[in-house]
């Protein structure tokens, strides 16, 4: 019995460190076996009410998820192109809107040199232009990167689907290979397991649901345009790690730089300050107290030990590594608590 358990170690630890080595191609299964997660219900109720196959049940949901994204994707296209016309409406010309902007930004002259914003800025469009020359000079990378994208997406589509399909399989399989002496132990850490993951979830829709309202209700205040829309966007980008927020941020400024219009008469350099200290603030509030918090009651776990975890993860494993960093970390704490009681014994 000793002997099976090392052999299991040792395939545990080796699986452990292909699975590093490979983890960019991981992603896509990654996320593919966290929505399989999250769906499962839904599909249990399909087959249930709907009195069908578990493969019909699955194909059921994904054209129910298509036509929303569908049906979603063509509301806000309008709702885009609508607000689009009514600025085009009332700002003839965008481009020279960008120049009364920017030089409406401080500036100033010491020796000669000029030193601000303008010059900083004039830089940056300077250095945006030479940028989309080497976009259109790389074309092929550009190209290849998209259908590397398409590829992970339908990688990610067909994991899901057999995730859906035989995940329990799995499950049974690895109880199946445990002696009776230890079956009902293992049910109890898949069970403890199983719970620890489906708080992190909860709390990662919760912090959804948070940062699309904070952002939102502070746009609003703000008298920024789009504050819904912009908010609904920002709570969602936050469960990209790290890009997610930067692009949710930038996208806003950006928005309220241009348009210009707000509740307080700011011009359109101090409204994106205020944005930009706005999106700083309410980042740092989550990142330090929102989700150490949050996550830590749902996983059980020290708000200082979830961040540890995700820091480690991100700095391990790149994106994927903050997704998992708080399960697994949960998922380890379970099993400590497992061989430790035991070794009372």
């Amino acid at each position: 019995m000793r002997s099976r358990s090392s052999v299991i170690i040792y395939f545990l630890i080796i699986l452990l460190i292909i699975a590093y080595l490979v983890r960019v191609i991981l992603t896509p299964f990654v996320f593919a076996a966290i929505v399989a997660y999250v769906l499962n219900p839904v599909v249990r109720l399909f087959e249930k009410k709907l009195r069908v196959g578990r493969t019909l049940a699955i194909i059921i949901i994904y054209l129910i998820i298509f036509g929303a994204v569908v049906y979603a994707s063509v509301w806000l296209s309008g709702k885009l192109i609508s607000e689009a016309r009514l600025l085009s409406f009332e700002v003839k010309d965008i481009g020279s809107l960008g120049q009364e902007a920017i030089s409406r930004l401080p500036e100033w002259t010491i020796a000669g040199q000029s030193i601000g914003f303008q010059s900083l800025v004039k830089a940056l469009l300077e250095g945006l232009s030479t940028t989309i020359n080497h976009i259109q000079d790389s074309l092929f990378e550009i190209f290849t990167g998209a259908l590397n994208r398409i590829l992970q997406v339908l990688i990610f589509l067909v994991a899901t689907f057999y995730f859906l399909k035989d995940g329990s399989k799995f499950v049974t399989m690895i109880k199946e290979r445990v002696s009776n002496h230890h079956r009902s132990h293992v049910e109890i850490l898949i069970k403890q397991m199983n719970d620890a993951l489906g708080g992190y979830l909860r709390g990662q829709i919760i912090l959804v649901i948070i940062m699309s309202v904070a952002t939102s209700v502070f746009l609003t205040v703000l008298g920024v345009r789009f504050a819904l829309i912009l908010g609904i966007i920002t709570g969602f980008l936050e469960l990209i790690p790290f890009i997610g927020p930067i692009v949710a941020g930038g996208l806003a400024v950006v928005t309220a730089y241009l348009v210009g219009n707000n509740r307080f008469g700011l011009d359109p350099t101090t409204l994106g300050l205020v944005v930009i200290i706005g999106y700083f603030v309410l980042r740092q509030f989550e990142d330090y107290f929102i989700i150490p918090q949050l996550l830590g009651r749902l996983t059980k776990l020290h708000p200082l030990v979830v961040l540890f975890a995700v820091l480690a993860g991100g700095k391990l494993a790149g994106p994927v590594g903050f997704v998992l960093g708080v399960p697994i970390a949960a998922s380890v704490r379970i099993l400590l608590e497992y061989f430790w009681a035991r070794a009372d014994h």
